[in-house]
């Protein structure tokens, strides 16, 4: 897909920055813990699609006397499963509104996050053993970059300098 020059830039920074490496669905899921909050590249259709608006209250400082007040804030996710050529599925989710519908052909770049594994981490006296579990209750994939085939079209969360 032909992109203009600055988006090219930004997705080959971003890319640069993750160093994502390309694997399968299946793969993934069964070295949960080799992966767990490494950048993967996936690729996938796509077969089912949520998009959730969800309402949280910040608390930010007024320019009158710096006191404090409480505002609502919205924030957009889209979940959604992708499967590999195995038939694998895994559980992504985007940060923001995102266009794909059941069937798409998707390439995605993001962390990935383990669910329900227990990983083992050693000190030079000690031994600690924890379970890692996420809020989403299952493995997923954080997205960064979904690249859509089929609509020939690319989201990617954008970087502030």
């Amino acid at each position: 897909m032909k992109l203009p020059l600055f988006v090219q830039q930004e997705v080959d920074q971003i890319y640069a920055q993750m160093s994502p490496e390309r694997i399968r669905v299946g793969v993934l899921l069964s070295q949960q813990e080799a992966y767990n909050t490494k950048a993967v590249l996936l690729q996938g259709s796509v077969v089912s699609v949520v998009s959730l608006d969800e309402m949280d209250e910040q608390t930010v400082s007024t320019w009158f006397l710096n006191l404090p007040t409480t505002v609502e804030t919205t924030a957009s996710a889209t979940y959604f499963y992708l499967k590999d050529r195995m038939g694998t599925e895994i559980l992504v989710k985007y940060p923001a509104d995102l266009d794909v519908c059941a069937g798409d052909s998707v390439t995605l770049a993001g962390m990935f996050s383990a669910h329900g594994i227990t990983v083992q981490s050693k000190g030079l006296l000690w031994t600690k053993q924890e379970e890692v579990v996420n809020a989403l209750g299952e493995p997923f994939v954080g997205a960064v970059t979904v690249e859509n085939h089929t609509k020939q079209k690319l989201d990617y969360i954008r970087q502030n300098p």
